[in-house]
């Protein structure tokens, strides 16, 4: 599974730095044979191959609490009442999400660059083994977010609504993403917003670090009730199997941090060669709240919604490709950070796979 992901990988990186010089035709025909690559390795993967996969196939198989089922989103229970009626095993689910994933990410990174294996290198270094591998569900979520962004950046704010509504539908926390209609949607950042993006990193690593618990503050029709809930989760030491990595060990957001922070930093520059990254920008900034200021309720809470909403650093690292020029400059400096990205994820998910 691993030298699947590595081969998919490589291929994408090399053919990344190659992509404007191929042929329109041949540039589909590879994008489209990387696309079914990873249709079929995603898909087709064997259960208890991957982390989360036991815990798909008790849903499947309706081995699962009456709270668990509550959880469960339409889709998915209409997919499963679907595929077990053509007597279908849980292996047709994860092909089902994969074949449902993969294209939706897929034609966005067409949609949104002309650089679009620099993209897919991007996903494929992380993403794509969280989402498509693991979290099933918060895949499609995050690509239909993703869309989302695309196409508020487009003045296109009612179909944002809808991939907002439709990513929803998928993964119930997909509705947070509805914050991205009160961001705006132009491509300008004040010096004070530009100060306020900036002071959410010192101020949000000082909440995480000394575990501020917002769930008292947040009144019950606000949510309040449903963070104390997870409060009460975490004194009792029932999320700790989930809560992921802590933030000192997490390689990953830290470099998160730093492109956002340089991202901020260098945004006139950047915007006038990539216009999604002023509301990329934003949404970053989102997933960051959610780490730092509901650690101190629920690690995994904080944790798996940054994840969700972080899916904009695609977005991100994509941008950087820009900052400097000629441009194979800038695509070796990206494709090195996609590479320590890969590495790290894929040994982790080589480690998990040990534990299963």
């Amino acid at each position: 599974m691993v030298i699947s992901l590595t081969l998919i990988f490589l291929a994408s990186l090399i053919l990344s730095f190659f992509e404007e010089r191929l042929e329109e035709r041949d540039k589909k025909w590879l994008y489209v044979i990387l696309g079914v690559a990873m249709i079929l390795v995603s898909g087709m993967r064997d259960v208890h191959s991957t982390p989360d996969s036991d815990h798909y196939e008790l849903m499947y198989y309706g081995k699962t609490t009456r709270v668990m089922e509550g959880l469960m989103e339409p889709t998915f229970t209409f997919l499963v009442w679907l595929l077990n009626a053509l007597g279908l095993g849980v292996n047709a689910l994860f092909f089902t999400y994969a074949l449902i994933s993969v294209p939706i990410h897929m034609a966005l990174f067409r949609k949104m660059t002309n650089i679009p294996f620099t993209m897919l290198t991007i996903y494929l270094s992380y993403y794509f083994m969280m989402h498509e591998m693991a979290q099933i569900r918060a895949g499609v979520a995050a690509g239909c977010l993703l869309w989302a962004i695309y196409l508020y950046a487009e003045q296109k704010k009612t179909y944002a609504l809808v991939a907002i509504l439709a990513g929803t539908m998928f993964h119930y926390s997909a509705a947070a993403g509805l914050v991205l209609l009160l961001l705006g949607n132009g491509t300008t950042l004040p010096r004070w917003q530009k100060w306020a993006l900036f002071a959410i990193v010192p101020v949000g690593l000082v909440a995480y670090f000394t575990h501020i618990d917002i769930s008292y503050i947040i009144p019950e029709e606000m949510g309040g009730d449903k963070l104390m809930a997870y409060r009460e989760l975490r004194d009792k030491g029932l999320e700790d199997e989930q809560a992921g990595w802590p933030l000192e060990q997490h390689l990953l957001i830290w470099l998160n941090i730093i492109l956002y922070c340089c991202c901020i930093y260098y945004h006139d520059y950047l915007v006038k060669h990539f216009k999604y990254t002023t509301i990329a920008i934003k949404m970053q900034a989102v997933a960051f709240c959610f780490l730092f200021f509901l650690n101190g309720v629920s690690k995994v809470l904080g944790n798996r919604m940054c994840d969700l909403f972080s899916v904009v650093s695609i977005v991100l690292w994509t941008a950087s490709v820009y900052a400097f020029t000629p441009m194979i400059y800038s695509k070796a400096l990206s494709n090195f950070v996609s590479t320590i990205r890969f590495v790290t994820s894929a040994a982790a998910y080589a480690l998990a796979l040990l534990f299963l």
